[in-house]
């Protein structure tokens, strides 16, 4: 998976972003990555998996592990999460939601895991929309 620092200028799927739209990074980590760590509200993790869940953006045919390292040795592949009444898979897809601002900013569904078990603390304005469940489609709506 590509790495990205935080609200960099979104290129990776470039096709899938509307013309005139800024789209921006959140949660690109890569081996070797500084992030930002801390505690999210309560609810964000739900909020971001049911987005991840009903919301899926630019879907890709494979599936990318977790680069960063963990204590108990590599993670199942693909990594899966509890959404509602059953499990999802991560690392294929995007979730994309609409700042306050209006910007769209882009995390791969796997920074679900980076703030579920690395403690990874996202921009305060992805916290936000992600919270208010502001998901945006390919289509920019």
């Amino acid at each position: 998976m590509a790495t990205y620092s935080e609200l960099a200028p979104y290129t990776y799927l470039l096709d899938t972003v509307p013309p005139g739209t800024r789209a921006l990074t959140v949660g690109w980590l890569g081996e070797g990555s500084d992030f930002p760590e801390g505690e999210v509200p309560r609810g964000f993790l739900d909020a971001f998996i049911s987005l991840a869940r009903d919301h899926p953006s630019a879907r890709t045919r494979g599936w990318h592990a977790c680069p960063l390292p963990h204590e108990e040795g590599v993670l199942p592949y693909p990594y899966r999460a509890e959404a509602g009444d059953g499990t999802i898979a991560l690392g294929s897809a995007e979730v994309r939601v609409r700042s306050a601002s209006g910007d769209v900013l882009v995390a791969p569904d796997l920074a679900y895991h980076y703030v579920k078990d690395h403690h990874y603390l996202p921009p305060g304005e992805f916290i936000e929309a992600v919270m208010a469940k502001r998901h945006v489609t390919e289509h920019g709506s």
